[in-house]
C-alpha cells in the first residue's frame, strides 16, 4: 500500500512540476513577444528616419531610395483616392 501512495504522491508532483514549467513556458513567451514588438516598433521608427532622410535630399542607398520612391508612388495614390472620394461626395 506505501508503494501505491508513493506513486500516486510522485505522480502529483510531476503534475505539478509539469503545470508549474507551462506557467514559466507562457510567460518566457510572452516576454519574447513582447520583445519582438519592441523589434518591430524599432524597425519603424528606423524607416521613417530613413524616410525622413530621403525628403530631405540626404543621399541613400540605391535599394533605400527605390523603397522611398515606391512610398512616395503610394502616398500619391492615397491622395488621388482621397480626392476622388471628395469629389464623389460633392
Amino acid at each position: 500500500m506505501t508503494g501505491f501512495i508513493d506513486k500516486v504522491g510522485n505522480l502529483a508532483k510531476k503534475a505539478a512540476d509539469k503545470t508549474g514549467d507551462m506557467v514559466e513556458i507562457g510567460m518566457l513567451n510572452s516576454k519574447i513577444g513582447a520583445q519582438r514588438q519592441n523589434i518591430s516598433s524599432m524597425k519603424e521608427r528606423m524607416g521613417g528616419i530613413v524616410f525622413e532622410q530621403f525628403r530631405q535630399g540626404i543621399e541613400l542607398s540605391e535599394e533605400l531610395t527605390q523603397f522611398c520612391q515606391q512610398i512616395e508612388e503610394i502616398e500619391a495614390a492615397i491622395a488621388k483616392m482621397q480626392k476622388d472620394i471628395q469629389d464623389l461626395k460633392e
